[in-house]
Parts: structure tokens; sequence; C-alpha cells
């Protein structure tokens, strides 16, 4: 059986577990997950997705800034290399809501998971969330942060 200590969240981190979960809207659960699969609670996932990468942008966003569905967008890039590419030929069903209720994509519940936020935080995104820490705290937190994206680099 594995044993693991708890952490001091405050300490280590500058914010406690459950203040943290607060502003984020998950569980400390989720927190504490994030913290053994990658190191910190502040990142979400291992890497960027491909369009966080190449758009700075999440798909979700990149969708409901075109005013199309994401699987259109994801679509555009995998035929075109390029969301932004407008093909020559048009739909006949161009713009028209497809589902029997009449709801937009971003309204339908079946789309829950497609979510608006990044799921990678950079360092700028987390020190825009931790602007009540003392500049000291921030600091020591923030060393901390590009050490582990350093290391993360690296392999």
């Amino acid at each position: 059986m594995v044993t693991r200590t708890r952490r001091n969240f405050k300490k280590d981190w500058g914010i406690s577990c459950k203040d943290l979960a607060h502003i984020e809207g998950v569980t400390c659960e989720a927190i504490r997950m994030r913290v053994l699969n990658y190191g910190t609670p502040f990142q979400r996932r291992n890497k960027p997705t491909k369009f966080e990468k190449k758009y700075g942008k999440t798909l979700y966003v990149l969708a409901n800034e075109m005013n199309l569905h994401p699987q259109t967008v994801a679509r555009r890039e995998h035929l075109y290399g390029d969301v932004y590419y407008a093909p020559q030929w048009t739909s006949s069903l161009g713009g028209r809501i497809m589902n029997d209720r009449g709801e937009h994509w971003s309204d339908n519940p079946k789309m829950f998971n497609i979510k608006e936020a990044s799921t990678h935080m950079t360092v700028t995104e987390i020190k825009s969330k931790l602007g009540d820490l003392t500049p000291a705290q921030l600091e020591s937190f923030v060393a901390q942060l590009e050490e582990y994206e350093k290391e993360n680099k690296k392999t």
C-alpha cells in the first residue's frame, strides 16, 4: 500500500487548496490530482492542444469567433491546415441549425466536453489568478513554476 504525505498548500504554493479550488470552480481532490500528475496545481493537462499552440485560442473560442461548429473548425484544420481557410464551394445547409430542438451548438447539452477556457496555463495566467498574494510569495511561486517548466521542456 502506498502512503502519501499531505502537502501544506499554503506553504508550497502560496494559496490554500480550498481557495484555489474555489477560484477555479473545481473540487480540492481535482487540485490534488494535478499536483500528483503534473507537480503543480495550476497545470490541467500535460501539453497545450494543437489549437492553443498554433492560434493561441481553444477550439471553442475559435468556433465562436468564426460562428461555426467546433467540428467544422477542426475539419478545416485537418483538411487545409488552417482554420481560417474558406472553401470555394458553399453548403446548401450553411448557417442553419440542424438539431431537432433548434439549439445553437454552444447551448446543446451534448456539447459539454468542449471547454472555453484553456486547460494549460502559462505563468502570466497563473499570476493573474493569484493577484492577492504578497509580492514575495508571488515571486517565489513564479520561480518554482519557471523551474518546473524548464525541467519539463528538457524531457
